[in-house]
């Protein structure tokens, strides 16, 4: 009895002297809206912030609920990033509506961004929708080495703003990191350069700006999160028999039957990417494989 009571004693001393940092209930300094932002973030801060994402890896965005605690999350930051979709209003208002000054960076007011029209081919784009589609703007923009870059620095200088007595800290990891991206950028431009002019299919047009930066074309099977019509399926069939595809993606938070089917019709490989998965510069490369496999 007295060596399981003393065994307790030990354990709630070495709990009680954890840094304040390892506290798993410490509400993180910086939240961004999905996971690839918390990589990056990372790399620029190292352990001088804490940083949480208020969506998972898998969650839809354009369909999904924010809950209540992804809210309360959000109220109880010092800064909040994110990337414009329609889902972050709600967490823009409970910042709002809360008494803590959370900043906000909208990244998408910081980025050069294209219209859904420039980067994608939908044959009938969004017939179940009722918008016109250049007046559509894609969002998926940490999908782009170019357009990382740009990225990285608008995070040094917010983050600096946040601690500046870390700022030549956090300069000298946005340098190193930058020269990550621009590597695995030349990388990419040299296995794809074959592929110029060839087309990808897609389930959800999540790869505009990477096919933007590397001269492919985007055959998107769907549109702002709505499953295809079977008249779409169709559609899309007839443009991809035109069409030279390498090959075709699925994304786990989307419907992938209409790619699935049209690629299987097309006789071309099917892989699965996460749009959303917090390591980007993995992602990125790991698309670059699939398509000049």
């Amino acid at each position: 009895m007295k060596r399981i009571l003393l065994s307790l004693f030990l354990l709630l001393a070495v709990a009680s002297c954890a840094p304040s940092g390892q506290n798993a209930s410490k509400n993180p300094d910086v939240v961004v809206s999905i996971p690839p932002y918390v990589f990056l973030v990372q790399e620029i801060a190292g352990d001088t912030l804490t940083v949480a994402s208020a969506l998972g890896e898998f969650f839809d965005p354009h369909n999904g609920e924010v809950k209540p605690s992804q809210m309360k999350m959000v109220q109880n930051a010092t800064l909040f990033i994110g990337v414009g979709e329609s889902y972050e209003q709600k967490l823009v208002n409970a910042i709002l509506s809360s008494a803590n000054k959370v900043k906000i960076l909208e990244m998408d007011q910081r980025v050069p961004l294209l219209a859904m029209s420039q980067d994608t081919r939908f044959v009938d784009p969004c017939s179940s929708l009722k918008y016109p589609k250049v007046e559509t703007k894609d969002l998926h923009f940490w999908l782009s080495p170019s357009h990382l870059v740009l990225q990285v620095n608008v995070l040094v200088e917010a983050l600096s703003e946040l601690k500046p007595e870390y700022k030549t800290f956090y300069e000298d990891n946005g340098k190193v990191l930058i020269e990550q991206i621009q590597a695995l950028n030349d990388l990419l431009k040299q296995q794809l350069r074959p592929y110029e002019g060839k087309a990808i299919m897609i389930s959800h047009a999540a790869l505009g700006y990477f096919c933007h930066d590397y001269h492919l074309t985007q055959i998107a099977i769907e549109c702002e999160g709505k499953s295809p019509l079977p008249k779409d399926v169709e559609k899309t069939l007839a443009l991809a028999k035109k069409e030279e595809v390498i090959c075709a993606f699925t994304a786990p938070q989307f419907d992938n039957k209409g790619a699935e089917l049209i690629a299987k019709d097309l006789g071309v490989p099917i892989y699965s990417f996460n749009p959303l998965a917090e390591d980007i510069l993995t992602t990125l490369e790991t698309l670059g494989n699939a398509i000049a496999r």
